[in-house]
């Protein structure tokens, strides 16, 4: 099993690190994770125990092995390093942003999907008097198996033409849907963010799913990180100024602050 440098400690960024070593291995044990994280065994005992109540994993004697649903996808590299950790900062601060019992929708990509977990894994997302504790709409089949797996959680697919590479639901069917469907908050995942060209992505079909998801939120949050500004990718999303948030990890320049501000988008810096 690969070490992991630098193993984060807080519990969110545990239960991300152990499912995607769940990913690749199917099957951990209580040893394993506890050396590796640097963590004591009562501690990952813990959180095996409450990732089966979460129905993320199955316990078995002295281990964990995976629910096969939940990894049926394939699940993008989970690079190290200061990217990493970014996108964590990012999808932390964004998930406080939810409010228990909205209706929240997601595009693909890395940032999202990390998103998406920290969101549908929040503790005070109880279920009650038969209604969700969070509705998730999603445009990627990847976070709709993280969404899936949580009782409180009510899942809604989008339909369409799915993309190989992000897992994307496009096409005139995954648009038709989504005309039906209204959302509190939209979280944006993209591929360049720049003043003038706003959010770009590198698919136009995934990029008019993106926006049509925008215009029927009340709400919504571009998640970035600091590599990503000044880029420009072939699809316009959004200009910034569609934005209400601006989640982003790194250094921001003054052009990016002033936009910004002129424009009434908040910004949140990691």
């Amino acid at each position: 099993m690969k070490s992991l440098p630098d193993a984060p400690r807080d519990k969110s960024s545990r239960w991300d690190h152990i499912l995607g070593l769940l990913a690749e291995s199917k099957r951990l044990s209580v040893a394993q994770v506890a050396e590796q994280l640097g963590i004591s065994e009562s501690t990952v005992r813990r959180d095996f125990l409450e990732m089966e109540r979460a129905q993320l994993a199955r316990r078995t004697h002295g281990g964990l092995v995976a629910i096969d649903v939940a990894y049926s996808l394939a699940t993008p590299p989970r690079s190290g390093g200061d990217g990493a950790a970014a996108r964590e900062r990012v999808a932390t601060a964004a998930a406080a942003l939810v409010d228990p019992g909205q209706i929240v929708g997601f595009n693909g990509g890395r940032t999202t999907t990390s998103t998406a977990r920290r969101v549908v894994s929040r503790t005070d997302l109880d279920a009650r008097d038969g209604a969700p504790g969070l509705t998730v709409v999603c445009a990627a089949l990847n976070i709709a198996t993280e969404a899936v797996l949580r009782p409180a959680v009510r899942t809604v697919v989008l339909g369409g033409v799915a993309e190989p590479y992000s897992f994307e639901l496009t096409g005139p069917l995954a648009t038709a849907t989504m005309r039906d469907l209204w959302l509190d908050v939209m979280f944006v995942g993209m591929i360049g963010l720049d003043v003038q060209a706003g959010l770009t992505c590198n698919s136009d079909a995934e990029a008019g799913v993106t926006r049509t998801m925008i215009s029927h939120s009340r709400r919504v949050v571009g998640l970035a990180t600091a590599e990503k500004v000044g880029h420009r990718a072939l699809a316009g999303i959004c200009p910034i100024a569609t934005l209400t948030d601006l989640v982003i990890a790194g250094p921001v320049d003054a052009e990016l602050h002033e936009h910004a501000r002129e424009h009434s988008v908040r910004l949140h810096e990691v």
